[in-house]
């Protein structure tokens, strides 16, 4: 999963002055195309542990890697709306598994928390990475077609999905910590 919480935004940076020439955006609006997403981490943010405790953190990451397609194929559609609105739905469902993904780290390996965490972080790291290395030889073997080089980050998420479907049947919800008295 945590592969996952990068690619799909980070591959629109080595792309942006293809997409932006292709589009007809203006440096403005590119810029507002790349920082989409982050804005949208932080929207997500603080709707995440509620879903966790509502839904499962399992489910909610689950329904998470959901919307991230979701999102990351709505950038297939020729349009602006539909690139800017899928970055916005990608924006989302990171925010929400940046969240909710370390909890579960630190609810299941609690002996281990230090390790399992710098892991965490390292794959997160190493999917920017990959993603900003590999996104432009993508690109060429999709003769330029930087949409179905975008979309092809989906393959990435329909992986970790699959992955992941084992875990729909826990259900753990976060239980808020009563403050008790002083």
């Amino acid at each position: 999963v945590a592969a996952n919480l990068r690619p799909a935004v980070v591959s629109v940076g080595p792309l942006i002055g293809v997409i932006s020439d292709d589009a007809g955006f203006s440096s403005a609006v590119a810029g507002l195309l790349t920082a989409l997403p982050v804005l949208f981490f932080g929207i997500s943010a603080p709707v995440a542990p509620r879903l966790a405790n509502r839904f499962g953190i399992e489910r909610v990451i689950f329904g998470a890697l959901l919307v991230l397609i979701v999102g990351i194929l709505v950038r297939l559609i020729p349009s602006p709306a539909a690139l800017f609105g899928g970055s916005a739905v990608i924006g989302a469902a990171i925010g929400t598994c940046n969240v909710v993904l370390p909890a579960l780290i630190k609810r299941d390996f609690a002996h281990r928390s230090g390790l399992m965490t710098g892991l965490y972080s390292m794959t997160l790291s190493g999917g920017a990475a990959v993603a900003a290395a590999v996104t432009v030889p993508i690109d060429d073997a999709f003769d330029g077609n930087w949409r179905l080089t975008l979309a092809s980050w989906a393959v990435l998420a329909v992986i970790a999905l699959v992955i992941w479907l084992p875990q729909l049947t826990r259900m753990h919800v976060v239980v808020p910590v009563s403050g008790g008295s002083l």
